[in-house]
C-alpha cells in the first residue's frame, strides 16, 4: 500500500475565548484572573479525519467558521492539534497570507531576495528565475519602487510569483486566487494544473466553488469544525450547495 502523503486522524482543536469583558474600568486590573475564571473552549474542528496521497488535490470548503484555515494551519506546523494525530510527509509550503513577510521599506527586487530566502531557496536559484518571478507577477515597471509603495493587490501577485516557483510535494492554498484579474488567475491555475501534472499535491481552501471543481479531485466539506462528507468533489460540492441555494450559480 502506498504510503499517504497526508493523515489525519481524529484531529480536533480548540481555543480558550473571553466569555465575556471584565464589568467595569476598576477590573481591569484584574483581566488575567478574570480571563481565568471566564473562559469558555471554542472547539473549531472535531474529531476530522482523511489521507491525500502524492498527486491528489483536496478542495476544503464550507461557511465562515467552518474550520477550514484552522486545518489549514495545523497541517503547516503553525497550529498544534488539541487531540487526534496529523501527519505530513515530504516538503510543503504554506500560502496562507499573500504579502506577509515583504519588507515595505524595501525594494521589489530586494524582497525577491528576502521573502525567497525565507521560504527556502537559495540566492542562485532566485538570480536565475528573477526575470520570469517578476514577469509573472506583472512588476517589470516596479522593480525598484519600495513595496509600501504598491498596492495591495501587487504585493500578493509578488508573493505568489516567488512561492510559485518553489518545489514542494505539498501546496496548502487559503483563499488566494482572487488576487489579480482574470488573466492572472487564469495563469495562477496553470501552476497548480502544471504541479498536478508533475505528481505534486494540493490542498485548497475556498468559497469560489468554481475554482475548487477545476482544481481538485475530492474535496472536505466542514461544518463548524465537524466533516460533514468526504469525496469526489462534484459530489460534495453538490451536497454543499443544496443546503446553500445561493451558492449554485458559482458552483461548478
Amino acid at each position: 500500500m502506498v504510503e499517504a502523503l497526508v493523515e489525519v486522524t481524529g484531529l480536533t482543536k480548540e481555543f480558550r475565548v473571553a466569555s465575556a469583558r471584565p464589568p467595569s474600568l476598576f477590573n481591569q486590573l484584574r483581566r488575567a484572573l478574570w480571563v481565568g475564571r471566564h473562559t469558555r473552549r471554542l472547539r473549531a474542528l472535531n474529531d476530522v479525519t482523511f489521507q491525500l496521497h502524492e498527486g491528489e488535490s483536496l478542495g476544503l470548503v464550507g461557511d465562515n467558521g467552518a474550520g477550514k484555515s484552522t486545518l489549514l494551519r495545523i497541517l503547516s506546523g503553525i497550529y498544534r492539534a488539541t487531540a487526534g494525530s496529523c501527519r505530513v510527509r515530504g516538503r510543503l509550503t504554506p500560502v496562507l497570507e499573500l504579502g506577509a513577510g515583504m519588507h515595505h521599506e524595501l525594494s521589489v527586487r530586494e524582497n525577491v531576495f528576502l521573502y525567497g530566502a525565507i521560504i527556502g531557496f537559495r540566492r542562485a536559484q532566485l538570480e536565475q528565475r528573477f526575470d520570469e518571478i517578476i514577469a509573472f507577477a506583472e512588476l517589470e515597471d516596479f522593480v525598484e519602487a519600495k513595496v509600501k509603495e504598491l498596492s495591495t493587490g501587487m504585493r500578493q501577485r509578488l508573493t505568489f510569483a516567488i512561492t510559485a516557483q518553489l518545489d514542494s510535494d505539498l501546496l496548502l492554498i487559503d483563499e488566494i486566487l482572487a488576487v489579480g484579474d482574470r488573466a492572472f488567475r487564469e495563469k495562477s491555475y496553470e501552476v497548480f494544473h502544471r504541479r498536478r501534472r508533475d505528481g505534486k499535491s494540493l490542498v485548497f481552501a475556498s468559497h469560489d466553488l468554481g475554482a475548487v471543481a477545476e482544481l481538485c479531485d475530492r474535496s472536505l466539506l466542514l461544518d463548524h469544525g465537524v466533516q460533514r462528507a468526504l469525496g469526489p468533489t462534484p459530489e460534495v460540492l453538490a451536497l454543499y450547495t443544496s443546503s446553500r441555494p445561493g451558492l449554485r450559480a458559482s458552483a461548478v
